[in-house]
């Protein structure tokens, strides 16, 4: 018999709780687990312990390039799966890279739901087969010519506090797909003082673009988001 366990929803005020994907996803938790929560911002970080599931509706959401820092760093801790997504809104390599447990979307079916969530409360990834291998292949690759396959906090930590605050707060807002101008209106800055801290993150990850600075910030982002108070 399988145990019982607590699930969180991160829903939006987008989604309905009486939609077809919702239904499925809460009737079949209720199998799964003895509470289920719901609310459209996460636990805090010390009240996230008892969770043993995290499911994250993805409705309306466009998470294919970059995916945000806050779930990132779930993901790292936790098990979550993303929801209600259309095939066309997220990467599963993407999602698999970052630690995801797997995805559903929008048109699966109960049966494949079920089967899902048994597999991932049990410590399976819910990923297609194409998907894992390649994934798979990209970490080999990038093992033997960067000698990435482990996380080397230590090299992680100086390059990181190379950056200046201004610096760290730029790509955390990067990370989090911002563009210039909403970044310049959060921090209240010009926007040519966004591409000056920009272009200084750029010469200091080594990164070419805002993607390949972004790609950074996610590779690293759930190692060194603790390290500032």
């Amino acid at each position: 018999m399988l145990n019982k366990r607590f699930a969180f929803i991160k829903t939006t005020f987008k989604s309905s709780a009486y939609a077809a994907s919702y239904t499925t996803v809460l009737s079949t938790l209720n199998a799964l687990f003895n509470d289920i929560k719901m609310d459209d911002a996460l636990p805090k970080a010390g009240q996230r312990d008892n969770v043993e599931l995290f499911l994250i509706d993805g409705a309306d959401k466009d998470w294919h390039s970059l995916l945000p820092a806050e779930l990132i760093c779930l993901a790292k801790q936790h098990k979550v799966i993303l929801f209600n997504v259309e095939p066309n809104a997220v990467c599963e390599k993407n999602l698999l890279l970052n630690h995801f447990n797997g995805v559903f979307y929008s048109s699966d079916v109960a049966e494949d739901i079920f089967k899902a969530l048994v597999r991932v409360t049990a410590g399976e990834l819910w990923f297609t087969r194409k998907v894992i291998s390649n994934a798979f292949k990209e970490i080999l690759n990038a093992a033997s010519s960067n000698n990435l396959l482990h996380d080397d906090i230590v090299l992680s930590k100086a390059d990181y506090e190379n950056l200046t605050k201004r610096e760290k707060t730029v790509i955390h807002l990067i990370a989090q797909g911002a563009s210039n101008d909403k970044i310049a209106n959060k921090l209240n800055i010009s926007d040519h003082t966004v591409k000056t801290h920009l272009y200084s993150a750029f010469k200091k990850t080594q990164s070419r673009n805002r993607i390949e600075l972004a790609n950074w910030a996610q590779r690293y982002i759930s190692v060194l988001l603790p390290l500032e108070s």
